[in-house]
């Protein structure tokens, strides 16, 4: 089989478009095949501050800045008993993430995956990928007037959202007590809404559901409600919009805030929640929505489907430049998918739990219950530093004035993939119980690093000081947490000085 690209990539959203710009940086020869999508039912979609990080990795964070899009500073809620609360990403209010128009944002993704060379096919309607497990793939597709045409690679990259060209194939399992519906309407209001913050992300629970109003300008705001056709009791109107209608005028902040404003339109979409069991293999990668479909409630949509498509690429990278570490870099790939959508699930059960305090329908019963797969090779982090002996330790380093700390003769350190220059490779690793790796990291603390430190020194106070000026900061109650654990483990011995 002759080879046309390293990668195709299938679907041209932010996914598609993030991927292939790595994977080109890296020297690869990339292909994205993509749909043209339809702009009226094009979303508004929140970016937070946080996602700064994956955009500079990816390359377009000047673009992106430089675009256009409005800033937001938080979000204001009316989640079960908080009425009205401002949620900032910091208390002056100067930090800024962006509310976004995605048609516009999926434009700017693209054209830069272009100019890093990135070769682009439009109108191409992938009818089917064939994959022998041997590590080639062979995408077959159509373009509108045009004969049938294939394209070889070394990887198809599944980035086609909830469409799943190949996650369809088997690998995807719906979420339970989450088959949900999302009405969308546009609102325009002249000249500009009376709002304390007209930034803000608005978001209000009510008995049936809950509802999100996410502005692109000053005028604009696109107004969400999410629902279930098998809980809610919807009032059916004779049109979509009728139906959108009455179903706002069941909140009371939101529909009250619309009044008097203009609809423009209104669309429905499938907003159930799925995740894989299997994010890749030999040739094949899951990447953003295609992988798995978070709660929208997280406002981390964006985020995550670039974030997928970044640690997505740097897998493909490294199996492309040393077969003998696709396997460990496909694996982390997937157990890195895994995690982020359990970690969703488990916070939108919390809100859901919350939500049902104020209001107890099946809607919230339902996704109060909800539970994540336990991911492969992973802990349940919250667990293990709430269990009994990581307490017990962590109130022991309290009342200890000085601390001689040693690492254990018994316990070796282990290995486990990580990211480190755009490659994934095998590093040192901290033994923990359940763990079929090391662990290297817990609560975004290195605890390789942590227990070096603690054997250099007596006072807990230097450790941290030591590990700060090492790493930069990290909340004292996580590095402390992590240190608890170590003891607890046996991993660092910990006796009075």
């Amino acid at each position: 089989m002759t080879l046309e690209a390293d990668v195709v990539a299938i679907g041209g959203g932010p996914a598609g478009s993030a991927a292939a710009r790595v994977l080109a940086d890296c020297g690869h020869r990339v292909l994205v095949l993509t749909r043209t999508s339809d702009p009226s039912r094009g979303l508004a979609e929140s970016l937070p501050p946080s996602t700064r990080k994956v955009l500079a990795e990816i390359g377009v964070l000047d673009k992106v800045d430089g675009a256009g899009f409005l800033r937001t500073t938080g979000n204001t809620v009316w989640w079960g008993s908080r009425d009205g609360e401002a949620e900032n990403f910091d208390a002056a209010g100067d930090v800024r993430g962006w509310q976004v128009f995605r048609p516009d944002l999926d434009r700017l993704l693209l054209a830069s995956a272009r100019s890093a060379g990135v070769r682009v096919i439009s109108n191409a309607h992938v009818q089917r990928v064939h994959m022998d497990g041997t590590g080639q793939a062979r995408v077959d597709y159509r373009r509108d007037g045009l004969p049938p045409a294939s394209i070889a690679c070394r990887f198809a990259l599944d980035c086609s959202g909830r469409a799943g060209v190949i996650a369809r194939q088997g690998l995807r399992r719906l979420q339970s007590g989450y088959r949900t519906q999302a009405f969308i309407g546009v609102w325009r209001r002249t000249p500009r809404w009376a709002l304390p913050d007209p930034t803000h992300t608005l978001v209000e629970t009510y008995e049936d559901g809950w509802a999100y109003s996410i502005p692109v300008s000053e005028t604009t705001r696109h107004v969400g409600l999410v629902v279930d056709g098998a809980t809610t009791r919807i009032s059916r109107g004779p049109t979509l919009a009728a139906t959108y209608c009455a179903e706002i005028g069941k909140t009371r902040r939101l529909g009250a805030l619309m009044e008097g404003a203009i609809l423009d339109r209104v669309w429905a979409c499938d907003a159930s929640l799925y995740w894989s069991d299997r994010c890749a293999g030999p040739e094949f990668l899951l990447v953003g929505d295609a992988a798995s479909f978070i709660d929208p409630l997280s406002s981390f949509g964006v985020k995550k489907a670039l974030a997928s498509a970044w640690v997505g690429a740097i897998a493909v990278h490294t199996s492309l430049i040393d077969p003998g570490r696709r396997q460990p870099a496909l694996d982390f790939f997937s157990r890195w998918e895994q995690r982020v959508y359990a970690s969703s699930l488990t916070r939108s059960r919390d809100y859901a739990r919350e939500a049902y305090e104020r209001h107890p329908h099946p809607f919230w019963a339902l996704r109060a219950d909800a539970s994540a797969e336990p991911v492969e090779g992973e802990i349940d982090e919250r667990a293990l530093i709430q269990s009994s002996d990581v307490q017990a330790a962590f109130e022991a380093l309290k009342a200890r004035p000085s601390i001689d700390f040693t690492c254990s003769d018994e316990i070796r350190l282990a290995s486990r993939a990580i990211i480190r220059d755009r490659e994934i490779v095998l590093d040192e690793a901290v033994p923990l119980p359940g763990l079929t790796e090391g662990a290297r990291f817990l609560a975004g603390v290195d605890l390789v690093s942590v227990r070096e430190l603690a054997c250099r020194h007596r006072q807990v106070p230097d450790l941290v000081d030591e590990y700060w000026s090492r790493h930069g900061s990290v909340p004292l109650p996580n590095l402390l947490a992590a240190l608890s654990v170590l003891v607890a483990k046996g991993v660092v011995v910990a006796r009075s000085a």
